[in-house]
């Protein structure tokens, strides 16, 4: 049980890094297709605050990025809570 509980943290930390990958990318896609240069910096410095002034095809993007991000959070939350089992296993097996 303790190599399973590894190997899921393995699994969650390597779904970790693929949507941060994903949203950098989709975030620089969004940024390359806002128009407004104040909105562009409202996004770069305020992420959530920028997203409702986002439009158009930045829109779609943008949506992407909040996805990313909504899956990166989750990887991380069971990336803890599978290493948090495995440290209790690992500790009860010896």
């Amino acid at each position: 049980m303790a190599t399973l509980a590894t190997l899921i943290t393995c699994i969650a930390l390597a779904g970790a890094v693929a949507s941060w990958v994903v949203g950098a990318v989709f975030f620089a896609r969004t940024l390359a297709a806002i128009d407004d240069t104040q909105t562009r910096w409202l996004a770069v410095v305020a992420w959530p605050f920028a997203t409702a002034r986002i439009q158009g095809a930045a829109a779609e993007h943008a949506a992407r990025v909040n996805k990313a991000l909504v899956a990166f959070i989750a990887c991380l939350m069971i990336a803890a809570a599978a290493w948090s089992a495995a440290a209790n296993l690992h500790r009860f097996a010896r």
